[in-house]
C-alpha cells in the first residue's frame, strides 16, 4: 500500500483549503471542509504508517515510556493505534458533516428548513457515538453513502424545482466519490482485481481527482456563488434594531 498517497491528499487538501480561505466569506464552509479533509488524510496516513512500522513504533513507545512518569505513559502500541484510528474516524465524520453543510445550509436558510441543520448535527453525533463501538471502515462507508445521497437529493430538488442545471455537475462529482467507495468495497472483497496496486491506493487516487474537480466546480464553476445567492441576505444589527423599535418620530 502506498501510504504516500495519504500524505499527497493531505498536501493537496491543505493547498486547496488555503486557496478557499483567501476568497470571500462565502467560501468559508468549503475551506473548512478541505481543511478537515486534510486532517483526516494525515491521521489515516499515520495509522497506516503505524501498521507498516509496528515493530519500530513499538520500540519507540517502550523507550518513551521508560523516560515518562508512571501516570503519563502512553500505553501499548495497540492502545496508541486505536486512539489514532478513532481520531481518524472523528475527523472523517467532521469532513462529511461540513461537506453536507456547504450544500444543505443554504437550502435550509432559503426555504426555512431549519430542522435540516439539526438533522445534520444529529447524524454527526450518531456517527461519532458509533465510532466508539465500531472500528471497521465499513462504518465510514455507510456514513459516506448517507451524506452523499442527501446532497444528491438536494441537487435534484434544485434542478427540478428551481431549474439550476449547474447542480448536475455536483451530482456528477458526488457520484464519482460514491463510485470510489463502491470500487474500494468490491476490491476489498476480491470481486475486482486490484492489479499492481492495493485497493486503498485506487481509492486514494480517485479521491485526489475528486478534490481537484470539487475545487474547480466550487470556484470556477461558480457553485459557491450560486449557493450564496440562494440564502437570504443577512440583516445588519442596526437594521434589526430599527425594525424592532419601529419608525423614529420626526423632531420638531
Amino acid at each position: 500500500m502506498l501510504i504516500s498517497l495519504n500524505y499527497a491528499i493531505f498536501a493537496l487538501a491543505i493547498a486547496l483549503s488555503l486557496d478557499l480561505y483567501r476568497r470571500p466569506e462565502r467560501y468559508r464552509e468549503a475551506a473548512r471542509h478541505m481543511l478537515l479533509f486534510a486532517i483526516a488524510a494525515l491521521l489515516g496516513g499515520l495509522a497506516h504508517h503505524m501498521e507498516a512500522e509496528e515493530a519500530h513504533v513499538n520500540r519507540w513507545l517502550m523507550s518513551l515510556n521508560d523516560t515518562l512518569p508512571r501516570y503519563f505513559r502512553t500505553g501499548s502500541f495497540h492502545n496508541v493505534y486505536l486512539r489514532v484510528w478513532l481520531a481518524t474516524f472523528f475527523a472523517i465524520g467532521l469532513t462529511e458533516y461540513y461537506f453536507m453543510r456547504i450544500f444543505l445550509h443554504p437550502l435550509a436558510d432559503r426555504y426555512g428548513f431549519q430542522w435540516l441543520k439539526g438533522c445534520l448535527v444529529v447524524s454527526l453525533i450518531l456517527f461519532s457515538a458509533a465510532s466508539l463501538l465500531i472500528s471497521q471502515y465499513s462504518l465510514v462507508v455507510m456514513f459516506h453513502l448517507l451524506t452523499h445521497l442527501l446532497v444528491i437529493g438536494f441537487s435534484l430538488y434544485l434542478i427540478l424545482v428551481q431549474g439550476l442545471r449547474l447542480f448536475w455537475l455536483l451530482i456528477g462529482l458526488v457520484t464519482l466519490n460514491l463510485a470510489a467507495g463502491a470500487i474500494w468495497s468490491l476490491m476489498a472483497l476480491g470481486s475486482i482485481s486490484t492489479g499492481p496496486l492495493h485497493y486503498n491506493d485506487w481509492y486514494h487516487l480517485i479521491i485526489l481527482l475528486f478534490l481537484v474537480l470539487l475545487h474547480q466546480v466550487l470556484t470556477r464553476g461558480q457553485l459557491v456563488d450560486t449557493l450564496h445567492a440562494l440564502s437570504p441576505p443577512r440583516q445588519q444589527p442596526h437594521a434589526l434594531k430599527a425594525q424592532s423599535s419601529g419608525p423614529v418620530p420626526a423632531g420638531d
